[in-house]
């Protein structure tokens, strides 16, 4: 029993620890399975997560973002699981259990391929980000490239207004569409900065650069097509303002040529009539002239236009010729009827003119003949004098009428041969009373021989007196010059008076002579002698009288062309000035950028200054001359003296602009200049530096040399120093100068002073280095150095004496050489200052030395201590001697400066005139400045002359008798000047009173000759400028008071101060006073003479001209012009209301006032009352008469402007429904936005229609007024009018209502186009996920495959909806006979086709899934029975039968158990026996199942084509297989009808002979045959053989589906139609192709009813979707070629479809249908559900 509790005991425990490690090897499998799985999981994720797929547009992307965040969930979720699986691994790695170490690798390389998976995760959702701005980017560029083509086909459109207004209305919309463009930049910069902000990736993806190229180049082009949109419109602008100005110029020259049709000279009676006449055409040409600047701006326009290449230049060049060619007839007419009028009115001119010289000669010869009792004494003869003297002048002036009167006659003669011989009889009179008057003077000459003498001296006294009054007036004319030339050519002139008047004076001197002899023996009391004696006396005074005028106008001529002179100079200042402020400007804006610049700007600002100074003598030169011009008292020194102050300011300015600008630049130079000795320094100290830092220390050899040279090195740097401290110095200056620089300049001084000591510290460094190689060498050389310098500079300084001094030359030299030896002094100092340090440094190493070191030491300080006073003594006494040999130099030099300037002063040149005396002034100023400037010089000199005599200076004698020569020469130069200005200030007083009393009694003298002239005027005008001008002469007088006055005090002072020629000034100024008291009597007695000519002018003078204005009026107001068209009706309407209102309120105020004028003057009781009264009466007879002609032409007028008004509304109604018809574009859009924008703006073009409408009823009202009012062709022409506007209305109003359905099926359309590409996209989409790689591994993954899969169809169930409303939309476009029929049949079809595939396709993958869940779960089931047997296999093989009973016992019922479990398995592995249905169908299949599967799928697809092309049948497909259906019909019925009549000629033929039934037998089948083949032809022509052409006229639409054609205008071509091919021709020759052809295969072709532009147009669409335009000849033509297209097109694709017929099994097209026996499909039946 111990054995067997110990056998059990043992055997418990052994089954114990089997359990244990079978619990071991359980966890340990559990966990591989589990990692197992974790890692198939794993891989599933990778493969997901390395997925290529990044989405093809924004929606997948944020699609597959999601799913991705919906793995990373799951992820996360699924990482708790694999803890917890890890945890496991973990535990069992503790255990230390059986294969840990491969557990704990198995757990590294799951955490591996996590750490993976999180990667790849990481960087799939970043991608997918990335992908996500890619496709915005996409999608922003789409909506770019929308834009561009929206604003492109704006900017492009070829409307350019059909008026002014129109195109300023879109010159307008343009500027806001160039703003939008100009605008837009700022999204395209976007777009750009949103293409930078992509991923690595996406930017070098090539589409990212071309679609940003190809925006960039549509966004240039569409600013090119908007500049050349802006141009187009401007010409338009320009070419409208030209029809309007042309149409205004033609308007107006009709009216003139009618206005000069009714001027009629030769019927004008009188010369009053002509007169006015002649009033109406100057007017005329008045407006001529005006209206030759608008043909001149017609004829800028039309050249403009014509230059530019204007599209209408054709038509603009006959616009322009046509008004050119208006304008010369009318001018041709103006210019015959100026010379009619000319020649008629020159005919009566000279009637009357010669009727008046007739009438003057007969009024001499009474003269004439009154003289006949006269004697021949004195008395007599002075009386015949007075008589005879204006008869002599009036004589010559008879003769120069006479003159004029024959040229004029024999002119008149050879113009006017009709009117010659009364002109020659005119003349021919004229000419005999002439001769009677001749004679008459001769023989009273005969009589009066005894007194010719005296009568001879009367006449040359009568002469000379004339002459002198001629003279006198023509040098008292005040005529001011405008220029130098004309300034001198008045003063030659005035010269040339002056040689006449000493021509005149022998003359004037033997008249006076004689008259004194006539005088002396007369008697003193004949009345007779006493006249002549005062007639000798006024001629004594008016000689005297023009010398002293003479001599006026002579100053003032001179101060004029000074005048002229000073303005020809202040223009040329100006201009130098203007060039200057130019240069300065332009200077002031151009900044230097380096030193270079600054230099070479310098140096250009210094050369302008250079020039600046130069001219300033030119400027200094116009100033002075208006100073002496001013000072003269010029008459214009005001002026001269503004200008002249002008000039120097702005030179002034001038010049402080140019020193500013070069202080700035100076500043400029300064800084680049500090900048580079900066750059100069930094590259010294660094070649310094790389000198220091070499290492030759420690070589030994040549030591003291090296040493030596660092000295030499280290003075180098030291005498360096003072540049940086220069630099330094430089520095603070600008920073101070140039606080903006300031930063700039502390970095480059602080970079050069961490230079510098960085070089000075490898020098310092270097230096020990090259002493501690060895010291007591190198100091004892020192010193021998030292010595021996200083042993030289003792031999040259000390031992050499006093050196040679001659001059201020040898002293200079001397100074210089003593310098070079004080900075070697400098150098050698700091040497001695080195040696003490090397001495302590020596003496610390060895001091043993030191007696030695320290005595070298102090003997070379104590040398060069004690040799440093000799050469300070030496300086000062070199010093000395300069200044001493600068003294004597400087006082020589100022003798000669005073020798040079005493004679100016001791000058006395005072001058002849004022001129001369003011011209002394300045030169004597000027010297003044010159000696008061060189005053500081003196006292300079005399003060150091004073100082060296104080000091006690040897030659202090010979300095005192220089500074007291110099003294005494210096005051006597300035006493001189203070003599000579008193003298010059005492001439100028004298000379400035007579110039200014010249200039008095010269304008007194002028004003004078005026005032006594006897002139009155000759009408109103004279008249009153006489009176005007003596207005303003008497002003004049009164304000010469003041000059007067101030006259009377200069010579009152004058003579106060007792001057030299003080009598002389008093008699001057009594005849002043004297001269201007006569001057204003005679102003008085001339005023009241001129106002009494004045009133008798002006009361004629306004008579007349009333008179005359009312003529005027009456001739616009009886125009019967009436308006060619609204705009010249209304012009003239307002023109005449104007005229009208106008006439009313001046004629009623004007004949008023001439009414109460005339009333006065009869009042006061005028000598011509009567006539007076008579010009009152015929005044306003004129004046009612006018007023009735307004009234009646207004009423006329207004009638008119109605008329025209409703022709013009009824033009202007058809315009803007003409335009609104070409607004009406044929474009439906290429998408659904435009559709919806074209739908907008359709809706806001009806409502513009609104007020159209409202027009249109205006038009109706105002017809029906009309026609109240107007009858016959007026009345007719209305209702015509009224008719054309309402038709043209109901047809806009018609397409109108045309387009808005248009825009409604294309909004359809494209809302089913998005609707089948959303299908087809998502069908693709679920397509793709089904079609999706991925493998399970176990039955739980073909679960999650089935819930997908289950996912799918739920989603596929959710869309039946939106696939119902597709289909419905598609089919309700079709039944609407849409356009794009064939098209939306083709993608019905398609759509149809793609919801089967994918319906099979899931039901395929469905059918998949379970067979794989089948296969996987046997796996399943195989693997768990095969474990559970190799579990058994070791209980089956054991060989343990047991030792004892029990043992035996306790294996039988451990055997029984077993058997037990077997009974238990076997269904199991029953049910693993069975086949699975994937075994099932491989063995139903047979070898060929592939072919019999792809005819199946095949007959299935053809069968699902037929059902769907039926069920989507076009309404041309119908009308075509209509057409085809009566075709067969017909054809059959003919053929029924053909075998009749053969059936009835068989039955006759049975009744003939033999020999005719033969004949009548084989004309039967001849007839037949005939038959036959002319029923061939009737049929449908193949395509390949059949050919039709003609000429068409061709548009090309549109290139795709998705572009426009390029060209899209209108063009001719031979069009050819051969099979399947459309070829292009230029001729009907066909020698020249003109395209490529075009292949017809899949197109259409259709009667364009929607194109409403032109006639016959028939619409040809490709397969491509290419879409062109075709215009026939006519509606026949039209309907030939679209049946042979489309049997073209047909031909083609019956060809097709017969070829896939032949290829289908029997049953592909047999038509699924429902118990009712009506065709099914799929949709249809989905829809019922």
């Amino acid at each position: 029993m111990n054995t067997l509790q110990a056998a059990y005991d043992e055997l418990v425990m052994l089954a114990a620890e089997r359990k244990s490690r079978l619990d071991d090897a359980r966890n340990l499998w559990q966990f591989y399975w589990d990692m197992a799985d974790e890692e198939s999981w794993i891989k599933e994720k990778e493969q997901q997560m390395t997925s290529p797929d990044l989405g093809h547009d924004l929606a997948t992307v944020h699609l597959l973002l999601n799913k991705h965040k919906a793995m990373e969930g799951e992820m996360r979720a699924h990482r708790v699981q694999l803890e917890r699986a890890l945890a496991v691994g973990h535990s069992l790695v503790d255990s230390a259990s059986f294969g840990s170490e491969k557990v704990q690798q198995r757990i590294d390389e799951i955490n591996s391929q996590w750490d993976n998976l999180v990667e790849l995760a990481t960087y799939r959702e970043r991608r997918l980000l990335e992908a996500v701005d890619y496709w915005k980017f996409l999608a922003e560029a789409d909506d770019v490239d929308i834009w561009m083509l929206e604003s492109l086909r704006l900017v492009t459109t070829d409307d350019i207004g059909r008026d002014e207004s129109a195109v300023n209305q879109l010159l307008r919309k343009h500027k806001d569409v160039t703003d939008e463009i100009d605008n837009f930049r700022g999204t395209i910069e976007a777009l750009h900065e949103q293409a930078e902000q992509l991923g690595e990736e996406d930017r070098q993806n090539p589409e990212v650069p071309h679609r940003l190229g190809l925006i960039d180049r549509r966004y240039d082009e569409l600013q090119y097509y908007a500049q050349v949109r802006k141009q187009k419109l401007l010409d338009a602008l320009s070419l409208y303002k030209l029809y309007s100005e042309a149409d205004i110029v033609e308007a107006w020259i009709e009216e003139k040529k009618r206005f000069l049709a009714t001027l009629q000279p030769s019927a004008a009676s009188d010369i009053d009539e002509l007169e006015v006449i002649k009033h109406r055409f100057d007017g005329f040409e008045n407006e001529m002239k005006t209206n030759a600047a608008r043909v001149t701006t017609v004829n800028q326009l039309a050249n403009g236009l014509i230059s530019v290449e204007h599209p209408n230049a054709e038509e603009i060049r006959h616009l322009q010729e046509g008004v050119n060619h208006k304008w010369e007839e009318l001018m041709r007419i103006a210019e015959e009827k100026r010379l009619g009028l000319s020649g008629t009115y020159g005919v009566k001119t000279f009637y009357l003119e010669c009727t008046e010289t007739v009438t003057w000669i007969q009024d001499k010869i009474r003269i004439v003949e009154s003289t006949a009792d006269l004697g021949t004494d004195l008395s007599s003869v002075m009386i015949l004098q007075r008589k005879l003297s204006g008869l002599e002048r009036d004589l010559s002036a008879i003769q120069t009428k006479l003159d004029n009167l024959e040229g004029e006659a024999q002119q008149l003669g050879a113009n006017h041969p009709a009117d010659a011989k009364g002109v020659r009889e005119k003349v021919d009179e004229i000419h005999s009373v002439w001769y009677d008057l001749k004679e008459m003077l001769k023989a009273r000459d005969e009589k009066m021989g005894e007194a010719a003498e005296l009568q001879k001296f009367l006449r040359d006294l009568d002469h000379f007196s004339a002459w002198l009054t001629r003279t006198q007036k023509a040098v008292a004319s005040e005529d001011i010059p405008e220029s130098i030339d004309e300034a001198e050519q008045l003063l030659n002139s005035h010269q040339t008076i002056k040689e006449e008047i000493d021509t005149y004076a022998p003359e004037y001197a033997h008249m006076r002579d004689y008259g004194a002899t006539v005088t002396a023996s007369a008697d003193a009391t004949d009345p007779q002698y006493m006249f002549l004696r005062e007639r000798l006396r006024a001629l004594d005074q008016g000689w005297a009288e023009l010398q002293d005028m003479w001599d006026q106008k002579h100053v003032r001529l001179s101060q004029a062309l000074n005048l002229q002179m000073f303005n020809r100079d202040s223009r040329q200042a100006e201009i130098l000035l203007t060039n200057q402020e130019f240069h300065l400007a332009k200077e002031e804006q151009e900044q230097p950028r380096s030193l270079e610049e600054a230099e070479r700007k310098m140096k250009s600002h210094e050369n302008f200054i250079t020039t600046l100074q130069a001219n300033e003598e030119k400027i200094t030169g116009v100033v002075q001359f208006a100073e002496h011009l001013c000072s003269e008292d010029h008459y214009a020194s005001e002026r001269i003296a503004d200008k002249a102050e002008q000039i120097q300011e702005r030179y002034r300015v001038n010049r402080e602009r140019a020193i500013d600008l070069l202080e700035r630049l100076r500043d400029s130079l300064a800084l680049f200049q500090f900048l580079q000795s900066c750059e100069e320094l930094k590259e010294w100290i660094g070649d310094k530096l790389i000198t220091a830092q070499d290492e030759t220390y420690r070589d030994a050899k040549n030591i003291h040399q090296k040493y030596t040279r660092h000295q030499a090195f280290e003075s180098e740097i030291a005498s360096n120093r003072e540049r940086l401290g220069r630099i330094q110095e430089e520095a603070q200056l600008l920073m101070k100068d140039r606080p903006e620089d300031a930063e700039l300049i502390l970095k480059h001084v602080r970079e050069l002073q961490a230079q510098w000591d960085e070089l000075d510290r490898t020098t310092q460094e270097k230096g020990q280095k090259l002493f501690d190689a060895n010291r007591q060498q190198l100091y004892e050389q020192n010193v021998d150095d030292i010595d021996s310098w200083m042993t030289n500079l003792e031999r040259q300084v000390l031992t050499s004496g006093e050196e040679e001094i001659h001059d201020l030359t040898s002293v200079t030299m001397l100074m210089q050489r003593h310098t070079v030896i004080e900075d070697q002094m400098v150098q050698k100092a700091s040497q001695v200052q080195s040696l003490r340090s090397q001495a302590d440094q020596l003496i610390s190493i060895d001091p043993t030395s030191e007696p030695e070191i320290v005595a070298k030491k102090q003997q070379v300080e104590e040398r060069f201590a004690k040799i440093r006073g000799p050469l300070q003594e030496r300086k000062e006494r070199l010093e000395q001697q300069k200044r001493v040999h600068q003294f004597v130099r400087d006082v020589e030099d100022e003798k000669l400066w005073i020798a040079e300037k005493m004679p100016l002063a001791l000058s006395t040149e005072t001058g002849n005139n004022l001129m001369g005396v003011q011209m002394q002034m300045r030169k004597h100023e000027s010297l003044s400045r010159e000696i008061d400037n060189h005053d500081v010089r003196i006292e300079d000199i005399l003060t150091v002359g004073q100082e060296m005599i104080d000091a006690g200076h040897e030659r202090a004698p010979e300095f005192q008798g220089l500074c007291d020569e110099l003294q005494q020469r210096w005051s006597v130069l300035q006493e001189a000047m203070k003599q000579r200005r008193a003298l010059l200030e005492e001439a100028e007083r004298a000379h400035k009173y007579y110039f200014d009393a010249s200039e008095a009694e010269a304008w007194m003298g002028e004003q004078e000759l005026y005032l006594m002239g006897d002139e009155r005027g000759r009408d109103e005008q004279s008249a009153q400028n006489m009176l005007k001008k003596h207005e303003a002469l008497e002003h004049a007088v009164e304000d010469y008071a003041a000059v007067i006055r101030q006259l009377g005090d200069t010579s009152r002072q004058l003579i106060s101060e007792q001057h030299p020629d003080s009598e002389q000034v008093g008699k001057r100024q009594s005849q002043v006073d004297k001269q201007y008291a006569s001057l204003k009597d005679l102003g008085g007695e001339k005023r009241a003479r001129l106002e009494e000519t004045l009133k008798l002018y002006m009361l004629n003078r306004e008579i007349d001209d009333l008179e005359q204005w009312i003529a005027e009026r009456e001739v616009v107001a009886g125009s019967h012009e009436l308006g060619q068209d609204f705009e010249h009706v209304t012009m003239l309407r307002d023109r005449f209301r104007d005229f009208a209102r106008d006439t009313q309120a001046i004629g009623e105020a004007r004949v008023d006032a001439a009414n109460a004028v005339a009333d006065s003057l009869i009042a006061a009781g005028h000598s011509d009352a009567a006539t007076i009264a008579e010009w009152k009466d015929n005044l306003n007879e004129a004046w009612g008469d006018l007023l009735e002609l307004m009234e009646t032409r207004t009423q006329m007028l207004q009638a008119s402007w109605e008329l025209h008004k409703f022709y013009h509304d009824c033009k202007e109604v058809l315009e803007h429904i003409r335009e609104k018809e070409t607004m009406l574009s044929d474009e439906l859009g290429r998408d659904a936005q435009a559709v919806a924008q074209l739908q907008r703006k359709h809706q806001n073009y009806e409502t513009d229609l609104k007020s159209l409408a409202v027009q249109v009823h205006a038009i109706q009202e105002e017809a029906a007024k009309l026609h109240a009012a107007y009858a016959g062709d007026r009345a007719r022409e209305i209702e015509e009018r009224e008719k054309e506007v309402l038709e043209a209305w109901r047809n806009l109003q018609r397409t109108c209502d045309g387009r808005r359905h248009r825009l409604l099926d294309s909004s359809d359309y494209f809302r089913f186009l998005n609707l089948y590409r959303d299908l087809v996209s998502w069908i693709e989409g679920i397509l793709r996920q089904m079609e999706n790689g991925d493998k399970p591994r176990d039955v739980s993954g073909v679960e999650l495959l089935m819930n997908n899969h289950q996912s799918l169809r739920a989603e596929i169930d959710a869309r039946k909806e939106n696939f119902t409303n597709c289909i419905n939309l598609g089919k309700d476009l079709l039944h609407r006979r849409h356009f794009h029929s064939l098209n939306i049949k083709e993608r019905l079809i398609l759509l149809c086709e793609a919801y089967d595939r994918m319906q099979d396709k899931w039901g395929t993958r469905w059918d998949h899934l379970n067979l794989i869940l089948e296969v996987y779960q046997f796996a399943r089931d195989a693997a768990v029975a095969e474990q559970w047997l190799m579990a058994q296999e070791p209980y089956l093989h054991a060989e343990d039968l047991g030792d004892s009973l029990d043992n035996v016992e306790l294996l039988i019922k451990k055997h029984e158990a077993f058997l037990k479990s077997l009974a238990a398995q076997e269904d199991r592995f029953a049910a693993l026996e069975k086949l699975t249905r994937l075994e099932l169908r491989e063995q139903e299949r047979g070898a060929d199942y592939k072919i019999r599967d792809a005819q199946e799928r095949e007959q299935r697809q053809n069968a699902r084509h037929h059902r769907y092309e039926e069920e989507f049948e076009t309404f041309e497909e119908k009308d075509a297989r209509s057409r085809e259906k009566d075709e067969r019909e017909r054809r059959d019925k003919e053929e029924r009808e053909r075998s009749e009549q053969e059936k009835k000629r068989q039955e006759a033929s049975k009744t003939s002979p033999s020999k005719g039934r033969q004949q009548s037998d084989i004309e039967g089948t001849s007839k037949a045959a005939g038959s036959v083949g002319s029923a061939r032809p009737e049929s449908r022509p193949s395509p390949t053989k059949d050919k039709f052409e003609s000429n068409l006229q061709r548009k090309h639409e549109w290139e795709s589906t998705v572009m426009k054609a390029t060209h899209r205008s209108w063009n001719s071509f031979f069009c050819v139609l051969e099979g399947s091919s459309l070829n292009f021709y230029k001729d009907t020759k066909k020698s020249k192709v003109a395209e490529s052809p075009l292949s017809l295969e899949g197109s259409t072709a259709e009667h364009a009813q929607d194109y409403t532009k032109r006639k016959h147009v028939f619409r040809l669409k490709l397969n491509n979707g290419g879409l062109y335009l075709f215009q026939a000849h006519s509606d026949t033509e039209m309907q030939q070629w679209v049946e042979r297209l489309n049997a073209a097109a047909g031909g083609s694709a019956r060809r097709e479809r017969e070829e896939k017929a032949r290829t289908m099994p029997a049953g592909g097209t047999e038509r699924v249908k429902d118990d009712g026996g009506k065709k099914k499909s799929f949709f249809s039946t989905l829809k019922r559900k």
